[in-house]
């Protein structure tokens, strides 16, 4: 229903069933206000020509042009949703603190590391992405991005063979590996073999020092609040959704 209209029904109590159901079909349905004519709206709501007049009296008007030139007037204000005080969002505490986290994630993705991903998005058409434990999870969400885009993007993580990597690393371009703590093995394994075939290795790993950060091309940190990488899956933090939201920012200044 379409709240601008909705002020006409509160003359309901003094309609009948069938001049009411013709007001209600045109609160449910506003764009056939002004394009619908009374015939036309007469079969609609299966009533006669002579109901529809009944009701533009009753409401006020000499006849449905009257009417519909008061619903077109109706319907050119902005609608809006009144904002109710006693039901303010009281931000919980954490927010700041992963708003703060997420600041610091963006100052170390300088704008030139930026530059460097937006011109491999625009000038590679094949990527391979790589990720372990929770960290599949991230690296498939950007595949399907960059497969949305148009590009050739294939994931893998710790279940698949390495010779799937191996037999077909050479078919792409740019090698992303997705690690919080940037020492898992497996994903140091493939980063070697992205190496060693020339495919460019982007990393997104924790900002502390790491094996992958110091292998990859082109690396991007993350603020992580864990003490420790070994405590990575237990706890949770700011890291994934800070992750997600470097991904995002990255396409979009890449396509944008």
């Amino acid at each position: 229903m379409d709240n601008r209209l909705a002020t006409l029904l509160t003359r309901g109590e003094s309609l009948t069933r069938a001049e009411y159901r013709v007001l209600a079909h045109l609160t449910e349905h506003p764009l056939l206000v002004g394009q619908i004519t009374v015939r036309e709206l007469a079969q609609a709501t299966f009533v006669s020509t002579a109901t529809i007049m009944r009701l533009c009296r009753r409401l006020g008007f000499s006849g449905f042009s009257e009417f519909t030139w008061h619903c077109k007037q109706l319907l050119s204000d902005t609608p809006h949703i009144a904002a109710v005080a006693s039901q303010t969002a009281e931000l919980p505490a954490l927010f700041n603190q992963f708003i703060a986290n997420y600041q610091q994630t963006l100052q170390w993705a300088t704008p030139e590391k930026r530059r460097r991903f937006g011109e491999l998005l625009r000038e590679k058409e094949s990527f391979f992405l790589y990720g372990a434990g929770f960290s599949y999870l991230f690296a498939e969400y950007l595949t399907k991005k960059l497969q949305v885009l148009g590009k050739t993007a294939f994931i893998s993580g710790p279940g698949d063979s390495r010779n799937i990597f191996l037999s077909n690393a050479s078919r792409y371009q740019v090698f992303i590996a997705v690690s919080r703590s940037g020492e898992t093995e497996q994903v140091l394994d493939k980063a070697r073999i992205a190496q060693n075939v020339g495919m460019t290795v982007v990393a997104f790993t924790r900002a502390s020092a790491n094996t992958l950060a110091g292998m990859a091309d082109l690396h991007f940190a993350l603020y992580d609040e864990a003490v420790h990488f070994a405590a990575e899956a237990a706890g949770v933090t700011s890291f994934e959704s800070n992750l997600v939201l470097l991904m995002d920012l990255l396409l979009l200044e890449a396509t944008g």
